[in-house]
């Protein structure tokens, strides 16, 4: 399918192309602000740096639960500050050696207290603290601390009670008379010889003493009686205050991944230097990506012919058309470009319509109606000659048309 040039001059008018120069000023903007780019992906990168590190390596401020520098809800500080301002010695070890070491110091003046969250702690690191100091209290005691500590006591689940009377002869409950806050219960196995048991009914109690000749372990479930949170109600201060303060030193461990004799979990924890590898390894990652993917320099800017001929797109399009085969609609540009010659040819209004307009040209060539509709809207080109063949029945028409107004 090929259009001639007397079809194409006749079919469209010369179109005009003009550029505006303020696309060359806006280049430069561009340029100016990807010199400033730099600047925006360093002052990126910093912030990022700060955020990761920040993530990874968590706030320095202590959240650990029953921590005695905790300040939070779930912290006991707020209790290990004030049995401080009322004398008591305390010392917060990191690790199990250190922990021994500062309860045998004074071990008939040291209240031990261990609060194994994680289980770290095996059976016989625990046997290694038995004779470490003269009273000992295990909070939230596992299997382990009980089979070292206190043989006769087991597990018997959370207690639903969330507010406990003391029903005990232990003074530190009797003074408290009333305790609150969510707590697991221990039983007593029959005939274990100087147990008590209180906060608790049918046999399960939230807190379990066991008295030796040598020493005194206290079972403790209700760990959230002396939180910050709870430390106010009822009377958990005042028990709180006489059970922990009842010698002059406190040692308050809490076991950490340091005294781990096997992996948590199968779980090998990471040397220090690996977080920083891990950002040094993406702040790398970051750089690389930017260096190699910048645009390298400004955008050339070529200026082009102002002016196009019509007739040059008009043959782009007709070979676009011949390539998809498209000769309806190569068709219908001829017709559409036709039929306006040919409504200003006759002297009819810019809106005219396609009726109007076939027919003034039946009464100007003496056609017939159906005849020029079929050559200007119905018929369809089935081939290419056929295409050819309606595009020089419409130049012919248009000539036509044109000798019969002159």
């Amino acid at each position: 399918m090929t259009l001639t040039a007397d079809t194409a001059s006749a079919s469209a008018q010369e179109d005009r192309v003009v550029f505006d120069d303020s696309r060359v000023s806006s280049a430069g903007i561009r340029s100016t602000a990807r010199r400033g780019l730099f600047w925006v992906i360093i002052a990126v990168l910093v912030i990022v740096f700060a955020t990761v590190t920040l993530v990874l390596t968590g706030s320095t401020q202590d959240t650990n639960r029953l921590s005695a520098t905790n300040p939070h809800t779930n912290g006991a500080e707020a209790l290990v500050n004030v049995l401080r301002a009322d004398g008591v010695a305390v010392s917060t070890p990191n690790t199990l050696a250190a922990a021994a070491q500062a309860a045998s110091r004074n071990p008939g003046t040291t209240t031990l207290v261990v609060y194994d969250q994680n289980s770290i702690l095996s059976t016989s690191q625990y046997r290694s603290l038995v004779s470490a100091a003269a009273q000992v209290i295990l909070i939230e005691p596992n299997t382990a601390a009980l089979d070292a500590f206190a043989p006769g006591v087991d597990h018997a689940g959370a207690l639903a009670s969330t507010t406990r009377s003391a029903h005990c002869a232990y003074p530190p409950a009797e003074a408290a008379q009333r305790v609150s806050g969510l707590a697991v219960g221990y039983r007593i196995s029959p005939g274990t010889a100087g147990a008590v048991g209180c906060f608790g009914t049918g046999g399960v109690f939230a807190l379990v003493r066991v008295a030796t000749t040598n020493q005194a372990v206290t079972v403790l479930g209700a760990t959230a009686t002396f939180t910050n949170e709870y430390i106010r109600q009822n009377g958990n201060a005042a028990f709180a205050l006489r059970m922990f303060g009842a010698k002059t030193h406190l040692v308050w461990y809490l076991p950490t991944l340091a005294d781990s004799t096997v992996p948590q979990d199968g779980v090998i924890p990471n040397p220090p230097w690996v977080l920083w590898a891990i950002v040094l390894a993406g702040i790398v990652l970051v750089a690389a990506g930017v260096w190699r993917g910048r645009r390298f320099g400004p955008v050339v800017i070529e200026r082009m012919p102002v002016f196009v001929r019509a007739s040059e797109t008009l043959e782009g399009r007709s070979r676009l058309y011949q390539r998809s085969s498209a000769r309806t609609h190569a068709l219908d540009a001829l017709r559409i470009g036709a039929l306006g010659r040919l409504s200003s040819t006759c002297g009819l209004p810019a809106r005219a319509g396609v009726d109007e307009v076939i027919g003034a040209v039946a009464r100007l060539t003496g056609r017939s109606y159906p005849d020029l509709r079929a050559l200007l809207v119905d018929a369809l080109p089935a081939t290419d000659a056929h295409l050819l063949r309606l595009s020089d029945d419409l130049a012919r028409l248009e000539a036509d048309v044109s000798a019969a107004v002159r």
